[in-house]
């Protein structure tokens, strides 16, 4: 499983107190310095507010390019910011629990995590207690730690309609299934068996429980694999996908969810007409984010079926991006007025 890196080590760990002036301490931490909290949990939520201030001040977000700048900024300086974690709690007064320190920490009894991490796995465990209810679903879906779980709807609402007007299917896969959420479309709409596939061993976690918690555990296969290696695909009926979007450089599994290496799309598209049988269905939900955000690439699906014969397209199903009227405009919203979300159904052809 993949949680957070402990930090066992104390020796160059500076003390940050009510009482710290917040710019000397920043200016420490641009040199490498690592500070640890101390006081209250307060305390340490003031500071860290405080930095993203001055990171919001020093790295303004005006586009997408500097929304990246400043998020890896931050992200350097938040790795420098530390909490110590005492008998599986946060050492800092008024701390909220966090359950999971204990689950995934069970022999370690002092240590420390950057604040960031700590913010990241109480956040995720509110998640998984309290679910996330998806349009179309009538139970909610509780993402473990580290699986990926989807924040728009667009693309799932796509996906629930064509599941409802097309042929019953068999057999499919699940491909990068995060949290599962395509896999329970696809059972809600009578699919006999689903592979599910990830990378991430939290998402088949997150999957596995889920299934436990419904009653479902025979409904689908969970395979902890890259792409489609070491699936048995020559049954399968339909093959789902909802890549990421965006393509930059990624820094951990859920970063893998929702940007895309240069090399993706090639080998998705290569290992997919090695291991399916012809006339199978191939849908990937994707969206028009990048080209909205003047990146300069080329949209991998488009560029698939242009430059190879190996897919052909059945249907192109195209939905705007719905957003809540307002008079504040952003770079993100700016982006999203020009966005398009996209359900592409392919076939595999014949060799």
């Amino acid at each position: 499983m993949n949680y957070p890196t402990p930090i066992t080590s104390d020796n160059q760990h500076k003390s940050l107190t009510a009482a710290a002036q917040n710019r000397r301490v920043l200016a420490d931490m641009e040199r490498g310095q690592t500070y640890c909290a101390e006081g209250t949990y307060g305390t340490a939520m003031a500071f860290y507010s405080w930095l993203k201030k001055q990171v919001n001040q020093q790295y303004p977000i005006i586009d997408y390019h500097s929304s990246r700048v400043n998020r890896d900024k931050l992200r350097e300086l938040g790795q420098r910011f530390l909490v110590r974690v005492v008998n599986h709690e946060i050492g800092l007064q008024k701390s909220p629990p966090v359950p999971w320190l204990l689950e995934f920490y069970p022999s370690l009894q002092n240590f420390y995590l950057p604040f960031t991490d700590v913010l990241g796995i109480n956040g995720a465990y509110q998640w998984y207690v309290n679910g996330m209810q998806f349009p179309g679903l009538q139970h909610k879906v509780h993402p473990f730690y580290g699986a990926y779980f989807p924040t728009r709807t667009e693309h799932l609402q796509l996906f629930d309609s064509w599941l409802q007007h097309s042929k019953p299917v068999a057999n499919a896969i699940d491909l990068g299934t995060g949290c599962g959420v395509l896999t329970f479309y696809m059972l809600k709409h009578g699919v006999g068996n689903v592979i599910a596939t990830d990378i991430n061993p939290n998402a088949i976690q997150s999957v596995g429980e889920e299934l436990a918690r419904l009653n479902m555990q025979g409904k689908a296969m969970l395979i902890n694999t890259d792409l489609l290696e070491g699936v048995n695909c020559n049954n399968i009926d339909l093959l789902v996908f909802n890549p990421p979007w965006i393509p930059d450089n990624a820094t951990g599994n859920l970063d893998l969810a929702m940007y895309y290496q240069t090399d993706l799309f090639e080998r998705f598209f290569g290992s997919a007409y090695e291991a399916l049988p012809p006339k199978c269905k191939v849908v990937i939900l994707f969206s028009t984010f990048a080209q909205a955000a003047g990146l300069r690439v080329e949209h991998p699906v488009r560029y698939e079926l242009e430059h190879y014969k190996r897919f052909g397209l059945v249907n192109h199903i195209q939905s705007l991006v719905n957003q809540k009227p307002s008079h504040k405009k952003s770079w993100l919203s700016e982006i999203r007025s020009n966005e398009i979300i996209e359900l592409w159904e392919l076939e595999r052809v014949s060799r």
